[in-house]
């Protein structure tokens, strides 16, 4: 563990400090205010807003309807901005219904990856502001996980227990547990709720309070119902229990009975692991049980059922250092490494005052992101050499960025670029035309896609383009612009970024490209660059390369000689390209003819990644992909390919591949090529196996917590059925898939415990899928979350996932894994 990691690990000073003002902002959004809501045709609502008690949505009412209604998700949230900003205030400027003499009062919510706004206009500024620096503050939490994983999940089950109060008095009856149990994806008899109700009830003053549960009673119930058996085993393991003590401990806590009954792991097991595995007794149904049993648990002490209180428990100082050393490969850590950890989360004073961690405290230490499957010293900061030549990096690259639906129809709109800049992308595209009233526009020729106005994209970009990364940005312009607003782009583009605009080559007489350090803060235009009567390639070929213009035309000076580094040509072959092209000058494929140029025999498909190392080259989606859907990027990594266009918009395999693949370095977009794909490397071709560098990957998926329904659709009445894909991507031979065994009725805390074997010839261009799904026996499994992971990032030992949705929002749900990396 190194130095860095520990001022992340143990840096809470500023959180507590500024808690209680934090508390206090946060919590004026809770009291009932006025807005005038704006809808895209002008139309005005009176509406009453307020951010729900959970601090996870904005509920609304309205001035005639009192009934509460759901605004927005705070996890959905994108941004939150002060005055006229969104598509709906300029089309009310445009009609008139409002003034700029306001603007001080407006504001707008920004959510779904910016594709909508909840646009309001506030009674006063100062109501304005509490509302804007309160949803920033949450926005912040959520995004940045400064709140743990503990509070998140807390706040989860607050939301869900106040759907359940449907009589809002605060307490849930019996019924009203059941459902809710339903709704968290757990299925308990009734007897087993009747005993876990009895035991969470500690207010016993009156007949009345013995029958419902208040919000503290049911916490407790939750906690006892989603204790970890194998966070218990691991701490028995290590604490040096007998195996009659390890079974009693399991029994006091009811597991034997809760967990899931599974089947036998195929695989043998090396007598130092663990099993969490119960064998299926012969005269029970074939099909996988997930209903909980009765319980045999001793009913003192009902509020820290969960809690470690003796002595097998437990784990002291000296296990800890063990655990970590042997089994989390922190070789290093100290007694007092351990001590600090211990101070840092466990959560009982006894634990602390006598430095020993209980299971509740090593699942919240496990939790941590330092902890995690993904290295936090690969994905929290820059460390690639960034000062090689920008042709020797992949770059985060987005295709038709201006599109929010398909390709085909929809509105074109500038939020697009803001999301897709936020989200790490350094090369977004515009395919630019003529305007009215001189005025370039921005849109899918000969499609039914609304226009936008160049304008108005680059005024969207100038804010965001290094807000996440300072490395250089792309404008990837296709040319459609007559003469005349050619010049007038090239003047917007001067006007807008100024500076930031590279306008004349750093240095005078290259022979090769500048790195990203000499480029930081830089706008970068990639287009084409002919002299007066030119004709470009013809595009309608679905084998040439793409961004040519159909038509000869005129290019104005002022906007090709913004072209410095990044010059797209036509494309003859690869060696009339290496023998007669420039360094600056770059190359487009479509899927179909780079496809070709991989699918070519050996060694002539290794001609393509002798090109990428001389030239930036872009590969983007077919135009038959009209439905946006994407191309696998991992295919044209593989060759070395810096630009792998995808549509930002589909939240799909593509985008896991792209958001995983780039989350590395930083998350800085732009990723240094292994040194297999910088030099003539005779033993490397993508479709063959290299020893030379291979690894031996075991995972075994352990167990699942808090895993939601589809779409996190709480009133959803089924339990789900999980199962775990893991799915690896990289060179032909190291691309597998495999899947665990089906756990019915239990998304709480199903348990697998499913080993993975398997080699990997490429681990630098190795991606690791996880994914889970609720099968269902009448039609296609359900997607519940997602995690890409570079296979370098891989942390080793045991490891919880923290799981997304399809769009990348983190979820509550994770999963529990152990990880373990050999040389071949």
């Amino acid at each position: 563990m190194n130095e860095i990691q520990w001022d992340r690990l143990m840096n809470t000073n500023d959180l507590q400090v500024s808690g209680i003002e934090v508390s206090n902002i946060v919590n004026q959004l809770k009291h009932q205010v006025t807005f005038i809501k704006f809808k895209s045709n002008c139309h005005t609502y009176s509406r009453i807003y307020y951010l729900a008690l959970s601090e996870d949505v904005i509920h609304y009412k309205g001035s005639r309807d009192k009934s509460k209604n759901e605004a927005c998700k705070i996890k959905d949230i994108d941004q939150v901005r002060a005055g006229f900003t969104t598509a709906v205030w300029k089309a009310c400027l445009n009609k008139r219904k409002i003034t700029r003499d306001i603007e001080n009062l407006a504001f707008s919510i920004l959510y779904d990856n910016n594709r909508h706004s909840l646009d309001l206009l506030a009674e006063t500024e100062e109501i304005r502001s509490q509302w804007i620096e309160g949803l920033t503050i949450i926005i912040q939490r959520y995004q940045s996980h400064v709140s743990t994983h503990h509070e998140i999940t807390n706040q989860w089950i607050w939301q869900v227990f106040s759907q359940a109060d449907s009589d809002q008095s605060g307490y849930l009856n019996r019924r009203e547990v059941h459902r809710l149990l339903v709704s968290l994806n757990i299925e308990l008899d009734e007897r087993s709720i009747d005993t876990y109700f009895n035991r969470a009830n500690i207010r016993t003053n009156t007949y009345e309070q013995l029958k419902h549960l208040d919000k503290d009673e049911f916490l407790t119930f939750y906690k006892i119902v989603s204790c970890r058996p194998e966070l218990i085993e691991l701490v028995c393991q290590f604490n040096g229990s007998t195996p009659q003590k390890k079974k009693k401990v399991l029994s006091d806590y009811n597991i034997l009975n809760n967990i899931a009954r599974l089947s036998p792991v195929a695989h043998p097991q090396d007598a130092s692991e663990i099993s969490f595995t119960k064998s299926v007794n012969k005269r029970q149904s074939s099909f996988i049980s997930c209903r909980r049993g009765s319980s045999s648990v001793k009913t003192e002490n009902p509020s820290r059922l969960c809690d470690v209180t003796d002595e097998n428990q437990y784990l002291s100082i000296e296990q800890l250092q063990d655990f970590l050393q042997k089994e989390q490969h922190l070789k290093t850590i100290s007694i007092e490494d351990c001590s600090k950890l211990i101070a840092r989360f466990e959560p009982s004073l006894e634990g602390r005052a006598s430095e020993e961690l209980s299971v509740d405290g090593l699942r919240l230490l496990l939790l941590h992101d330092e902890f995690c499957i993904m290295n936090p010293n690969k994905t929290r900061r820059v460390y690639h050499d960034m000062t090689r030549p920008i042709t020797d990096y992949f770059i985060a690259t987005s295709h038709n960025t201006y599109i929010r639906d398909t390709q085909i129809y929809g509105e074109c709109t500038p939020e697009t670029y803001i999301h897709a800049l936020r989200t790490g992308c350094r090369a977004v595209e515009m395919d630019c035309y003529d305007g009215d009233n001189m005025e370039p526009i921005v849109y899918h020729g000969n499609t039914l896609t609304t226009p936008i106005t160049f304008r108005e994209i680059i005024m969207a970009i100038k804010p965001e383009a290094f807000s996440v990364s300072p490395y250089p940005i792309f404008l990837n312009i296709e040319n459609h612009c007559t003469y005349q607003q050619q010049g007038i782009m090239a003047r917007l583009l001067k006007e807008v970024f100024r500076d930031q605009l590279l306008s004349e080559p750093l240095v005078e007489n290259f022979d090769k490209l500048p790195s990203p350090e000499d480029l930081k803060y830089k706008v970068l235009i990639r287009s084409r660059r002919y002299p007066k009567g030119k004709t470009a390639a013809d595009p309608k070929s679905d084998r040439s390369n793409d961004e040519t213009e159909a038509n000869p035309k005129d290019y104005h000076p002022d906007f090709s000689n913004l072209i410095i580094y990044s010059e797209i040509v036509s494309f003859k072959d690869i060696t009339h390209s290496l023998c007669t092209q420039k360094c600056f000058h770059s190359i487009s494929f479509k899927e179909s003819k780079a496809d070709d140029l991989i699918d070519a025999r050996a060694p002539d498909n290794l001609d393509l990644i002798r090109l990428t190392q001389h030239h930036l080259v872009r590969v983007y989606p077919g135009t038959k992909r009209q439905n946006s859907s994407n191309i696998n990027p991992v295919d044209y990594w593989n060759y070395g390919v810096q630009m792998v266009a995808l549509n930002y918009q589909s939240n799909d395999n593509a985008m896991h591949q792209q958001h995983g693949f780039f989350s590395d370095n930083g998350g800085c977009g732009y990723l240094l090529k292994s040194p297999c794909l910088l030099s003539d490397d005779p033993l490397f071709d993508p479709k063959a196996k290299n020893y030379k560098k291979g690894k031996h990957l075991q995972i075994r998926i352990i167990s699942g917590q808090h895993l939601p329904k589809e779409h996190g659709y709480i009133k959803d009445k089924d339990v789900v059925d999980p199962f775990v894909e893991v799915i690896t991507y990289g060179i032909r031979h190291d691309s597998t898939e495999h899947r665990t065994r089906t756990v019915h009725n239990n998304g709480l805390n199903p348990i697998w415990d499913h080993k993975i074997d398997l080699d990997i010839y490429c681990p630098e261009l190795c991606l690791v899928l996880f994914k889970v799904r609720d099968e269902d026996r009448y039609g296609a499994s359900k997607f519940l979350g997602q995690a890409c992971i570079p296979f370098t990032a891989l942390q080793l030992g045991y490891r919880h996932i923290k799981l997304k949705e399809k769009n990348g929002d983190y979820i509550c749900g994770t999963l529990f894994v152990h990880v373990k990396i050999e040389d071949f």
